[in-house]
Formats: structure tokens, C-alpha cells, sequence
């Protein structure tokens, strides 16, 4: 009557991606340099992946200049697809009411919340978003980050400034 069958499927609620957090695990160990800690790796790689989808989105989509509110909205479609449940708090700050990576952030949080900053930071420079960053900001129940109005732009100006 049953036959097993190839074809994998998951269901998880809230969208948990720990696929995406050991495949960036293991590059991380498998390119691990002879000068860098595992953790140093993994962050590295993180920040890495994260450019990278960055530039695709940006190569795909060509948005041209991305301030911050531009740059938040080009945002939401991947924050979207990865489960991190984005909620727009003001025109310039996201903060994502799911955690993919939950409960392994409970089981080391700063690598896990480190891998997240890293891989969001990653995702806004490949994206080329101007005056926002991926803060640390833990809050129960949430992604410990969050998306917000940075100190400086890609030009290195201040909030002032611009």
C-alpha cells in the first residue's frame, strides 16, 4: 500500500530553516583556514552566503539606488521565503517575529545569533542597501535580529549627513 519514495517533505510551524544553517555549518568547515577558529569560519561563511543572495536579488531585480525604506521593502521577499516573519515597526526598521533557526539558537546562541547577524549583513551589502544594518537585539519569543537605521551609509556618511 505505502512505498517509500525520494521525495522529502516538512512541515514546521513556525518556519524553522536548519537546513540552511548546517549547510552553512559545514562550508564553514570545510573551508576553514589554517588562521581562523570554527567560529570565525562559520561567520565568515554566513556573511558570505548572505552577499552572495544579496547580489543575485540585486543582479535579478536591478533596483538601482536603495536607501533604507527601498532597500527594507527589497528585503521582505527573502526575509519572507527564509521564515523569519518580517513586521515593518517604522518606515526604516524591520524587526522579524521568527527565529528559522530556533531552538538551536537556544543551544548556542552567539554562534547561531553571530551566523544570523552575519548572514543578514551579508544579504544587505550583496543588496546594496544604504543607512541599514543587522543589529543584535535579542527579544523572547523573536529573531535576535533586527533591521535598523545605520550610524553610517556604504559612503561612510552619517545620518546627519544625508
Amino acid at each position: 500500500m505505502y512505498e517509500p519514495t525520494h521525495a522529502q517533505i516538512t512541515v514546521s510551524i513556525p518556519d524553522r530553516r536548519h537546513e540552511l544553517l548546517a549547510d552553512l555549518l559545514l562550508d564553514a568547515v570545510l573551508t576553514e583556514g589554517a588562521d581562523e577558529s570554527a567560529a570565525q569560519a562559520a561567520m565568515r561563511t554566513a556573511q558570505q552566503r548572505g552577499r552572495q543572495l544579496g547580489a543575485t536579488a540585486r543582479e535579478e531585480t536591478r533596483p538601482g539606488r536603495l536607501g533604507p525604506e527601498r532597500g527594507l521593502t527589497a528585503c521582505e521577499r527573502l526575509l519572507d521565503r527564509y521564515g523569519y516573519e518580517p513586521v515593518r515597526e517604522t518606515p526604516t526598521r524591520l524587526r522579524l517575529r521568527n527565529c528559522p533557526f530556533h531552538p538551536l539558537a537556544g543551544k548556542a546562541p552567539d554562534l547561531v545569533c553571530g551566523m544570523n547577524q552575519a548572514f543578514l549583513s551579508g544579504y544587505l551589502d550583496g543588496l546594496e542597501v544604504n543607512g541599514v544594518e543587522a543589529v543584535l537585539a535579542p527579544q523572547p519569543g523573536e529573531c535576535c535580529v533586527r533591521l535598523s537605521p545605520s550610524e553610517h551609509d556604504r559612503e561612510g556618511r552619517t545620518a546627519q549627513d544625508r
